[in-house]
Parts: C-alpha cells; sequence; structure tokens
C-alpha cells in the first residue's frame, strides 16, 4: 500500500490551511481553559470529512494531548467527581456508536453544528443550573456526555453546562476534572472503535497531519493558562464562546 499524502487527504492546500488554523484555535483553547476543542473541530471538519472520520480523528489528536495536559491536572483533580461522570458515560457511549453508524451525514453535521450554537448562547448567557446535586444529576451530565462523544465528537456542553453553572468548585479545578474526564470518556469511545475496526490509516493520517499544529498550540494555551490565569480569563473565555456561536451558526447553512 502507497503512503498518502496530503494530496491524497485533503482536496485542496487551502483546505488544508483552513483545518491547520481551526485546529491551532481550538488547540490553544483546549490548553487555556481545558474543554472547547471539540466543540470548535466538529462542525469544521464535519465539512470534509465523514462523520466517522471526525470522531475518531477528534479523539486521537485529543488522547495525544491529554498526556501533555495531564500532570498540571492531576495536581487538582476531583476524582470522585471524575469517577461519578465517567461510569454513566460508558452507558452512553454505546448508544453513541450505533447513532454514528446509522445518523446521515448532512443530518449529523447539522445537529453538532445546533449543539454548538445552542451551547455558545447558553454559556454566553450566563444561565446558571440551580437545581439539585447528586448521583441522579451526575450519572445524566455522564450518560449524555458518553453518548455525544460517541456519535459526533463533542461530549461536552452536558457536563460543561453542568459543572460551570455551579458555584462549588473553583474554575482551577473544573478545569483539572474536564481534562481527566474527557480523556477518560475518549479513550472508552476509542477502544470500541479499534476493536471492531473503525479506525482506518486514512484517518491515523488525518490525526497525524494536524497533530503537530495542534500540539504547539495546546502548548501555547498551557502557558498562557499559567501566566494569565484569574486576570483576563473571562475576556478569553468570552471570546472563545463568541468564535464558537459563530462557527455554529455557519455551519447551520453549509
Amino acid at each position: 500500500m502507497m503512503p498518502l499524502t496530503l494530496g491524497d487527504l485533503f482536496p485542496s492546500a487551502t483546505v488544508f490551511g483552513l483545518l491547520c488554523l481551526v485546529t491551532v484555535v481550538a488547540g490553544a483553547l483546549r490548553g487555556f481553559s481545558g474543554f472547547g476543542s471539540n466543540l470548535l473541530l466538529a462542525p469544521v471538519y464535519s465539512l470534509f470529512m465523514a462523520p466517522t472520520d471526525v470522531v475518531v480523528v477528534i479523539l486521537l489528536l485529543n488522547l495525544v494531548t491529554v498526556l501533555q495536559m495531564l500532570p498540571q491536572a492531576l495536581r487538582s483533580v476531583q476524582w470522585p467527581l471524575v469517577i461519578s461522570l465517567f461510569v454513566p458515560s460508558l452507558f452512553g457511549i454505546p448508544l453513541g456508536l450505533i447513532l454514528l453508524h446509522t445518523v446521515d451525514a448532512v443530518l449529523l453535521r447539522r445537529f453538532i453544528a445546533i449543539v454548538v450554537t445552542v451551547m455558545s448562547v447558553i454559556l454566553l448567557s450566563g444561565w446558571h443550573y440551580k437545581g439539585r446535586r447528586g448521583t441522579l444529576q451526575n450519572s445524566i451530565a455522564g450518560l449524555t456526555s458518553g453518548c455525544l462523544t460517541a456519535l459526533a465528537g463533542i461530549g461536552g456542553p452536558p457536563v460543561l453546562l453542568y459543572l460551570l453553572s455551579g458555584q462549588s468548585h473553583p474554575p482551577t479545578t473544573l478545569r483539572s476534572v474536564f481534562i481527566v474526564y474527557f480523556g477518560m470518556a475518549q479513550l472508552a469511545t476509542l477502544i470500541p472503535l479499534l476493536i471492531n475496526g473503525s479506525v482506518a490509516v486514512s484517518q491515523v493520517a488525518y490525526a497525524g497531519s494536524l497533530l503537530p499544529v495542534y500540539l504547539l498550540a495546546t502548548a501555547a494555551g498551557l502557558i498562557a493558562h499559567q501566566r494569565m490565569v484569574h486576570k483576563r480569563e473571562q475576556s478569553i473565555r468570552t471570546i472563545s464562546l463568541l468564535l464558537l456561536l459563530a462557527i455554529g451558526i455557519t455551519t447551520c447553512f453549509v
């Protein structure tokens, strides 16, 4: 088998450049906040890749960069909270994988765009979940997140809305929880894809071609977080959410 080239993977140099640009922004956002990269990548990647390719490429990119972020995250992570989300996610992942192989590609892209748009609007509005918190609520958030992770690589919204709207955990702790939980959920999604042969050479090549810029951008985001935490975090978060909103709305009509 001949090795794949960039020309085999991407229709043009312009498309490759666009994907690299989006990947850089997503990596920086991931390194800084610990979340948001998949919401940025999924709608844009879905314009040029098949649904399964989008999920696998995003999973591969994020699992590699987890190694960059894990040492810092482990210092302040709350394992009981992570486990209370992760165990239920294991029941949502199989459902998401079934839907991934049955839902129409265009319909899935529209769904991703709508999820990203709604998520951005809710977070920008400052809405807070004021209901009860406990095992049941954690389980619902984790189950839904696992399903969305397997379906479209965007398992963030349920967990983000649930945890970011609370006041019981400081931002640094939440960031660590996001990094560890999403890493575990993404690995749990990738394993069955590997077992049933859904991971192809082309998908690894896609991820490999975008990985260098993603790694560098994530490293830059990590440095920015260390230097700017508690200073301009809110304004950067707002800009990131506005970017997600713009991408979500645009993808709805493409």
